[in-house]
């Protein structure tokens, strides 16, 4: 067989038979047929693409590694991709090398390599990158794919990785050796006394990878974080999956980390986690201390049922035990429904533990959610709802919140609670209250027959009295309805259509109590769906699907089979594609449906009704869909213009494509023939022949030579027309010189993705004239694709009298790398270069930071009289630094600080504090303290936060003994406190307690920063220091007006205000019991509430206080 039978052949094939058919000839071959060895060398030679790609294909059969490595340096971009894609699978080691070393795309060299990696290829990945590296040295391409490498290579660059490797290096060390990732930067962070910023930057993305694929081994690395000062929330992602993979290991080190902190209120440290999932691994022992002291990270309310039930019987004894004895805050309503009360001694302990509760989970003003009340069991939440219908006074002047707690008490209470509005005279009255009653109905199982009967007595209601009753009823759980409510539902149905004014929403609020109880019986909710879209012409069955089963969706078939055939027949399209929407994921269970689906595709003449049940069927039924669009075609072409089957074709069925490729007029039920259609496929041209390319291409070329064609239509015709990899580039290149503006710009910008480089000389035409700012960017694409030789001296080709197109040379010269790109590089720098070009030299030469002509540029630069030239000095990428590139850059960024322009520096002293510098020497961070006594105050804050975060533990003198220097500038002081207190955390760093501390004693001294000392102090003391200093200021008569507010607002920073109310109550200095009177408000308030002991204390000692400065603002306490 010659080459031309064999492609004439393959021509009306399918593309997965073409390729069969390949495979088989390269199997043959592989067998020893001289013909068919002869032939794939003939396709091999081709000079089209498509037979060259054929004849890879083969390789599939023959397993050829020759012609695969062959291949890799074809001219097609398409050829040479998919070779890339075959070497990890075909070529022996030496081919798979050679292979990567023609490889001239990087982004095929990282996929190639990738694969290698996945099939354990590692020899193979070793020699490569490490002969790579021996060449080129520490190219950021090749040491980003060390990752890929075994572990002893890995190891063996170690410390290229840590200097050169970028985040993606990084990322893709952690996803492949994670133990090794953590191991390594432990023993960095155990040989540094704290955590430098350069390490939380490159350590910081990687913690979840690290948590998700090897916990064991981050748990020892988080547990060092926590040993030098970080704090939970900046752990927060990791310790969530630690939480639930290792809840107990994780439990630990929160707990550890929270006992070594400052006190914090509830949950503390654990408030950053939910151990939910992994309750049932914690045990008794931690859940006790969970409840105690940290309930926030165990969910509540319904979600809380889950993790208890599944806890073994001794923990969910010990749960309830510490939840009884020394719960705290509002948490735990629902496990009150677990507690026995046999005894009267247990039930003593549980009415301590409810009083206890439902003080703590009061607001303000005595009330509690109605929905928090929800999880209570019945006999305490009807006690609280009685108490906030009737003995909760905020609530008597607010009726409408009020009567919602009547739905909390059983029916008949509930009814005879709102009889006053059940009969009101107002309908939205009658509403509000008919809804209430019906959703008491949630608690109370047995009433819902009667709460019907309600509804039922009501029939001849108003609209939106009917519309609230029939929502409650439909807002009810499934669980509560059963066989025995249909006919009363069906009475309650028919009522409402037979009222005349019968709304829409009213009519939607029928719609879904129906869809809710059709899956009690589908019979009975098919005859009503039906009935209700005969008398609204219009039906909804949204939310249909949700939660159903398989099991269920097959129960309910023959229903749904009823509804779909009648509403088919009836040409009631719309609602057969709702029905079918709702069913979601189980549509596929339900075939009379699929059918119905099939029959509105082929049978009605609406063509958004086609596309809506084709794309149903294509999303839930492949194989019928599949079956379906060849049927379509041969009746009728024009539905090859529905988004669905187009793209089918031309990804699985080819062979069908020819009669839709001649761009003539098309006739059919969707086309009237008055039209020539050019169809967009979407994609799959790749699965084209060479012919139907070309055929498809003459339609698209007719496109753009029509001067009266859209904008839209142009550039669907130029993105197209530049995909087709088989099509000579004589078709789209004319455009690139057309009149038209529009069109010409995009056929520039679409040449650099013409396969086999076919635009690039059309590109280096265009950079002559004004089509050159837009050739210049799509040459990097086509750059891309070339040898360094080839990009080089064609850089050096281009004229660069536009700027545009000189900043983009110069930037391409930098990506180049290499002596000769860096020396054409340095040529540029000069006092004549334009200033947009010296940035983007500047930029250039950010890939050459290890040779000392790039420093001798960029410290002409800094001194620049220009500063924004030197500003842009500021953006040099930090990721891959050498240990002596990294110190130039902290010199180069603090004599950038220096500038007198403030537009020089600012942008950078807001980066300043989270700049991957490690800073040896100490030049960044020295500026930055000089930087404290900025004129502006605004900008020595953000000097403050950047010298606080890249600070050093033995650095505390130096930054108190500064911020003591500059504390009498009153202005700044006042600036500058706010950004240390900021840090100064529960879990804060200890040398940034010991900055604090150290202040603190500055501003003790000072008698005229009480007010200051104050709000630091309730940062840094707790109970019992913070009251000793409160007794010393008052000793020294230092409590004036404006210290006392501070002293009010410290107090309410108090972690322990019961403690220290405790300690100022007795207090002669009437200052200090009001301070104590403040302390006791602070104690009670949400989550802890009013209990007997604070209101006795209340009304005992401060109401009756001999200082009217205690006694009058006592008076005005409200407890709830």
């Amino acid at each position: 067989m010659d080459t031309a039978s064999f492609l004439a052949e393959v021509e009306p094939l399918a593309h997965h038979d073409r390729v069969r058919r390949a495979v088989a000839l390269g199997r043959a071959a592989a067998g020893g047929d001289a013909g068919a060895a002869a032939l794939l060398g003939a396709l091999s030679g081709s000079a089209q693409a498509y037979e060259r790609l054929l004849a890879l294909m083969a390789a599939y059969g023959s397993g050829d590694g020759a012609r695969v490595l062959a291949a890799v340096s074809d001219p097609s971009r398409l050829v040479r991709r998919r070779a890339g894609r075959m070497v990890a699978r075909f070529c022996d080691d030496a081919q798979a090398l050679a292979a990567l070393g023609a490889v001239v795309e990087r982004r095929t060299v990282r996929r190639t390599v990738a694969q290698l990696a996945r099939r354990k290829r590692q020899a193979v990945v070793d020699a490569f990158l490490g002969a790579r590296l021996q060449q080129q040295g520490r190219d950021p391409t090749i040491v980003d794919l060390l990752p890929f490498g075994s572990e002893p290579l890995v190891s063996a660059h170690r410390r290229a990785i840590d200097e050169a490797g970028g985040p993606l290096c990084l990322e893709r060390l952690a996803d492949r050796h994670p133990a090794a990732a953590a191991r390594w930067f432990g023993e960095a962070i155990a040989r540094s006394g704290s955590l430098d910023v350069r390490q939380r930057y490159r350590l910081a993305p990687l913690l979840v990878r690290l948590a998700r694929r090897a916990p064991d081994a981050a748990l020892p690395l988080i547990q060092a974080l926590f040993d030098r000062g970080e704090e939970p929330s900046s752990l927060a992602g990791e310790l969530r999956l630690l939480a639930r993979s290792r809840p107990a290991a994780t439990f630990d080190l929160l707990k550890a980390r929270h006992e070594s902190g400052r006190p914090a209120r509830p949950p503390g440290a654990f408030g950053v986690v939910r151990f939910a999932e992994g309750a049932p691994a914690l045990g008794a022992e931690r859940l006790d201390f969970l409840i105690r002291n940290a309930w926030g990270a165990l969910s509540d309310g319904k979600r809380g049922a889950r993790w208890f039930l599944r806890l073994c019987a001794d923990d969910q004894k010990a749960v309830l035990r510490a939840f009884l004895l020394g719960g705290r805050g509002g948490f735990g309503a629902f496990l009150f429904r677990y507690v026995r009360a046999e005894s009267a001694e247990e039930q003593a302990v549980r009415e301590r533990a409810f009083e206890r509760w439902s003080c703590a989970a009061q607001a303000e003003d005595g009330s509690i959610a109605p929905e928090v009340l929800d999880a209570l069991p019945g006999d305490l939440r009807e006690r609280e709802a009685r108490r906030h219908l009737f003995d909760c006074p905020a609530l008597v002047a607010k009726p409408d919140r009020r009567m919602s707690y009547a739905r909390l008490l059983p029916f008949a209470e509930a009814k005879a609670v709102l009889a006053p509005l059940l009969g009101h005279p107002e309908g939205d009255e009658r509403a509000k209250a008919q809804a209430l009653l019906i959703a008491s109905v949630l608690h109370d199982r047995g009433a819902l027959a009667e709460a019907i009967a309600n509804v039922r007595a009501r029939k001849f209601e108003q609209d939106p009295v009917r519309r609230a009753m029939i929502g409650a009823l439909a807002a009810l759980p499934l669980a509560r309805f059963g066989p025995e409510h249909l006919d009363a539902v069906s009475v309650v149905a028919q009522d409402a259509l037979d009222a005349a004014d019968l709304s829409q929403a009213t009519a939607s609020a029928v719609e879904r109590l129906v869809v809710k109880l059709f899956r009690i019986d589908g019979a009975w909710g098919a005859r009503w769906l039906a009935r209700i879209l005969a008398v609204r012409g219009s039906v909804s069955t949204a939310g249909l699907g949700e939660g159903l089963t398989r099991a269920e969706a097959e129960r309910l078939t023959p229903a749904l089979a009823q509804l779909a055939g009648a509403w088919s027949t009836a040409e009631r399209a719309g609602a057969v594609l709702s029905l079918a929407h709702s069913l979601g994921v189980r549509l596929k269970e339900v075939a009379p449906l699929l059918d119905a689906l099939e029959r509105l595709s082929r049978e009605l003449p609406f063509v958004g009704v086609a596309a809506g049940a084709l794309g149903l069927l294509r999303a839930h039924d492949r194989p019928r869909f599949a079956r379906l669009v060849p049927a379509l075609l041969r009746e009728d072409a024009s539905f090859a213009l529905i988004g669905d089957v187009a793209r089918h074709v031309s990804r699985r069925r080819q062979d069908l494509l020819d009669p839709l490729l001649d761009g003539r007029p098309m006739t059919g039920r969707y086309a009237t023939g008055r039209t020539r259609w050019v169809i967009d496929f979407g994609a799959g041209h790749a699965r084209w022949t060479a012919r139907q390319q070309a055929r498809y291409a003459a339609g698209l070329r007719a496109l753009l030579a029509d001067e009266t064609c859209d904008v839209p239509t142009l550039r669907f015709a130029v993105s197209t027309l530049a995909r087709l990899a088989y099509v000579d580039a004589s078709v789209i290149v004319p455009f690139a010189a057309d009149p038209r503006q529009p069109l010409r710009e995009m056929a520039v910008r679409a040449l650099p993705w013409l396969d086999a480089g076919q635009g690039v000389p059309v590109l280096i035409e265009c950079l002559g004239d004004d089509r050159a700012r837009w050739a210049i960017y799509a040459l990097r694409k086509a750059f891309s694709e070339m040898s360094r030789d080839r990009v080089l001296a064609e850089l050096r080709a281009v004229p660069t009298a536009k700027v545009t197109v000189a900043k983009e040379v110069v930037r391409l010269l930098g990506e180049l790398g290499g002596d000769d790109a860096y020396r054409e590089l340095l040529r540029l720098d000069g006092p004549k270069t334009h200033r947009d070009v010296r940035i983007a030299l500047l930029r250039a030469l950010w890939e050459h930071l290890d040779r000392p002509e790039t420093w001798d540029v960029f410290g002409r630069a800094v001194r620049d009289p220009d500063w924004i030239v030197a500003s842009k000095l500021a953006d040099i990428p930090l990721g891959r630094l050498s240990t002596e590139a990294e110190q130039r850059v902290a010199e180069l960024l603090a004599a950038i600080l220096g500038r007198a322009e403030p537009e020089a520096r600012l942008d950078l002293l807001r980066r300043a504090a989270s700049l991957p510098l490690r800073d040896e020497k100490r030049a960044l961070f020295q500026r930055l303290l000089g930087h404290l006594d900025a004129p502006a105050p605004e900008e020595a804050a953000v000097a403050l936060a950047a010298v606080l975060a890249r600070m050093q533990p033995g650095e505390v003198a130096a930054v108190v003994a500064r911020l003591k220097e500059l504390s009498p500038r009153r202005r700044l002081l006042v600036a500058l406190l706010p950004v240390l207190s900021a840090r100064l955390g529960a879990y804060a760093a200890r040398h940034h307690v010991a900055v604090g501390e150290g202040l603190l004693a500055v501003l003790k001294a000072d008698d005229l920063a009480v007010p200051q000392y104050l709000g630091l102090a309730a940062r840094l003391l707790g109970w019992r220091e913070l009251g000793q200093a409160l007794v010393e200021l008052g000793r020294r008569d230092l409590l004036h007006h404006d210290a006392m507010v501070a002293a009010m607002a410290a107090v309410h920073g108090c972690v322990h205000p019961s403690p220290l109310e405790e300690a100022l109550r007795g207090s002669g200095d009437p200052r200090l019991r009001r301070i104590a009177l403040e302390a006791l408000v602070q104690a009670a308030s949400p989550k802890n509430g009013w209990t007997a002991d604070r209101r006795a204390l209340l009304e005992e000692r401060y109401r009756k206080d001999r200082s009217p400065a205690v006694a009058g603002p006592a008076s005005f306490v409200a407890p709830p």
